[in-house]
């Protein structure tokens, strides 16, 4: 979904599940069939939302958000403008309000604990690690190309079939670091898989960043112009003796 320009706007704000019970409606008030979802993302203009699959919807629809933390629930006239499947079955929707919610409810919202506000942007990386696609799989290599507070975006070779939950491996100072995440999405790029995942616990996203910050550091070393010296310095292997 693409982000508001309207600076004034709140951005992008992530949803505590937990506090939070969001379904599908027809349009038509009358009709009582709904579809029970899980609200992933939402800001004043549009909401991301995850859903069994595969969902027969309608482009128009009514989506249907409630809290115990605040009164009333909010019953919202909104357009369905794409839909991704993942490994799991489930199906992540672009949704769009046909109102954008009010500065003074959004702040609501956020003031109340449902949200947390987005203030990290993904960063680029290159981290190599071995992730477990099921318990009893041997691990792939796979790499980390991006990463937030939310989770990472991992390419390897191979999709997720049937599960929702992986297991990545990498190396921090020496020592083997397990992480483990739940799977959003999953994209076929020719031969490789991208693999969208949030992370299980929030305290591994600062695990991460260390390997990041160890992988840059690494790169910089091997970079630096001493290091290239005495690379150009060291006797070849095999080298005729002089």
């Amino acid at each position: 979904m693409t982000q508001s320009t309207d600076r004034r706007r709140p951005c992008y704000a992530l949803v505590n599940v937990e506090l939070v019970q969001a379904a599908i409606l027809p349009v038509d008030p009358q009709s009582v069939d709904s579809i029970a979802a899980e609200l992933r993302e939402i800001s004043q203009i549009g909401a991301k939302l995850l859903i069994p699959g595969p969902p027969e919807l309608r482009y128009e629809c009514r989506i249907s958000l409630a809290s115990h933390r605040l009164k009333p629930a909010l019953m919202l006239p909104a357009e369905i403008h794409w839909a991704r499947p993942n490994p799991a079955g489930d199906w992540l929707l672009g949704c769009n309000f046909k109102a954008p919610l009010g500065n003074e409810l959004f702040q609501r919202w956020i003031d109340s604990g449902v949200l947390n506000r987005r203030k990290s942007v993904r960063e680029r990386t290159q981290i190599y690690v071995g992730v477990q696609l099921q318990a009893d799989k041997p691990r792939l290599p796979a790499i980390v190309s991006d990463f937030s507070e939310g989770g990472l975006c991992l390419t390897t070779s191979e999709a997720p079939k049937n599960t929702r939950e992986v297991c990545v491996f990498g190396s921090l100072h020496g020592e083997e670091v397990r992480i483990q995440l739940k799977v959003r999405w999953n994209l076929s790029v020719g031969p490789k898989q991208m693999v969208g995942c949030e992370f299980a616990r929030g305290s591994d996203y600062q695990i991460l960043r260390r390997m990041h910050q160890a992988t840059q550091q690494q790169m910089l070393t091997e970079h630096s112009p001493a290091h290239r010296t005495a690379n150009w310095l060291s006797p070849v292997e095999g080298a005729p003796g002089r």
